[in-house]
């Protein structure tokens, strides 16, 4: 199982993504992980996106919002408008041939980039508006 978490800005009308380039594949992903043995999935959400983008989360402010094959997806609202840095194991393993880099990414251009699972993008829309 892996949690994911939409953390969606109003004022920008836009979403905080990763954008991965890898192996010279591009393509973007919603910030998350893989669920330990002991955690929910609100919880792998919030540790997730703590060792990640160093946001704290609380399980309060997540709105569970779809869940597809074996991941769920949680929404959360945020005021922050710069992008943080990317941190933890995914800091670790950055490299020129690996590159994460968090980047909020506006609602409209949602169909038009290369999301991750493919499906994502429009039921994320569907569900933020």
């Amino acid at each position: 199982m892996r949690a994911r978490v939409v953390v969606y800005n109003p004022e920008l009308k836009a979403v905080l993504l990763i954008h991965r380039l890898k192996n010279e594949r591009d393509y973007w992903v919603i910030p998350g992980g893989g669920t330990k043995n002991w955690e929910t999935p609100i919880e792998t959400a919030i540790r997730e996106i703590n060792e990640e983008l160093k946001i704290k989360l609380v399980p309060e402010k997540l709105k569970r919002l779809i869940e597809i094959d074996d991941e769920v997806f949680f929404l959360t609202q945020t005021g922050q408008t710069k992008a943080p840095r990317i941190s933890g194991e995914e800091k670790e393993r950055s490299s020129t041939k690996n590159i994460y880099e968090p980047a909020w990414v506006g609602l409209k251009d949602l169909t038009t980039i290369n999301l991750m699972p493919p499906e994502i993008a429009k039921q994320l829309l569907e569900s933020i508006k």
